[in-house]
């Protein structure tokens, strides 16, 4: 064989490879195109405004949120050595929450030095609410709490929240408050006023001052809170306040992150 032989079948193989390679190049970038746009591609496809979220995801792009806002957070003390906690937050966003927000409580004397042991755990976020997030029992010892310190992680998963749950889901009566000398004990009415049957509801209570500082805090829960359906509450503590309560909250919490059926009749 001629080497211009040679050189001319070098040359055809080429050609037709690169066809080849060309072909199979159109061949996936059709079928890339012909993917319907998802929110787990990792791509701002569709009607997405970030990678994966706005639009119709679940997920809620961080630069359309409003951060948590952490008001306050302040140890109340139960017995001697014995502390229950609260981080009073608000989320202000109408429609999106957190579904597994990571927190965690560290308790300190009046010199700063930590007295328990760091209290972690795991809540939800509620949509266009002011709630608490609650931690109980917590055992100092010897030592007096004297402030709380309430940590997040700085980045969280916001979530798009049914809009039902955006609003005012229950309506409290007023709270009765006795024995506040010796041992003190509250009651007050929850009453459903939502669309939607609940179960395992914990609810808050913050007792106020004068000065509309909070001086105790307690959670409880209704087992069933069916639409419609009014529960009376409980709460108890086995000291006084040593202060005088002016102001009672009562705050019911709800997973919005729960499916949860309609009552339509």
């Amino acid at each position: 064989m001629s080497t211009w032989s040679a050189k001319r079948k070098r040359r055809i193989l080429i050609i037709v490879g690169l066809v080849l390679l060309l072909l199979v190049f159109l061949v996936a970038l059709r079928v890339q195109n012909s993917k319907q746009p998802t929110c787990f591609d990792g791509l701002q496809n569709g009607q997405e405004t970030g990678i994966d979220c706005g639009g119709a995801c679940a997920k809620v792009c961080v630069e359309e949120v409003n951060n948590m806002v952490v008001w306050w957070e302040r140890p109340f003390k139960v017995a001697p050595g014995v502390y229950n906690v609260v981080a009073y937050v608000e989320n202000q966003n109408l429609y999106s929450g957190i579904e597994e927000l990571a927190y965690e409580f560290r308790l300190y004397d009046e010199n700063n030095i930590l007295v328990a042991e760091p209290v972690r755990g795991t809540t939800f976020l509620e949509a266009n609410k002011r709630s608490a997030i609650f931690a109980s029992g917590i055992n100092t010892g010897d030592s007096d709490a004297y402030t709380v310190f309430f940590h997040t992680n700085a980045i969280q998963d916001w979530r798009r929240v049914p809009q039902e749950y955006s609003y005012n889901l229950f309506q409290i009566s007023e709270p009765t408050l006795t024995n506040q000398t010796t041992s003190p004990k509250l009651s007050a009415k929850v009453r459903n006023e939502s669309f939607i049957n609940f179960e395992d509801v914990p609810v808050v209570a913050i007792l106020y001052n004068n000065e509309g500082n909070a001086i105790a805090a307690s959670r409880t829960y209704i087992d069933d809170l069916p639409q419609g359906v009014e529960v009376q509450v409980f709460y108890s503590w086995p000291e006084p306040f040593g202060d005088s309560v002016s102001r009672i909250e009562i705050i019911p919490r709800v997973n919005p992150f729960i499916e949860r059926e309609l009552v339509t009749s």
